[in-house]
């Protein structure tokens, strides 16, 4: 039973456990009831519920429920939708960042044989002065 006395109760106002029967009255006849063992007929200071109306509001706040996880499942798969574009487009980013990467690595290497040829040709140019001279 939840905070609004809503449910199936499970402890009575005086803390004793709830116990379920059956009515054997001619008025009930065969019907399930939630009631505290210390309980009498009339006494208001112990629980007593029909099952049947202990159940309808069980099963109403179990639909509220339901109707909020659908919702919340709803708002968690627009999530999910968002974070996967994200990582579709960050991944396409990231092979754009590369390609651009190894292009200037590629330059990099052109650029550093063209400076080792022209100390090559440098230090060649010495050492024929040197003899030369």
């Amino acid at each position: 039973m939840g905070d609004r006395g809503r449910g199936i109760p499970k402890i009575c106002r005086c803390g004793e456990a709830v116990v379920m029967n059956t009515s054997k009255t001619v008025k009930n006849p065969g019907r399930l009831f939630h009631a505290c063992p210390f309980g009498r007929d009339g006494d208001w200071h112990h629980t007593f519920k029909w099952t049947d109306v202990s159940m309808y509001e069980e099963l109403q706040d179990l639909i509220e429920k339901v109707d909020n996880m659908e919702e919340d499942s709803i708002t968690l798969q627009k999530g999910v939708n968002t974070c996967e574009a994200e990582i579709e487009t960050l991944t396409m980013e990231t092979r754009v960042c590369e390609a651009v990467v190894e292009k200037e690595i590629r330059e990099c290497k052109m650029q550093l044989r063209s400076l080792k040829n022209i100390v090559v040709l440098a230090l060649v140019m010495i050492v024929f002065f040197k003899f030369m001279y």
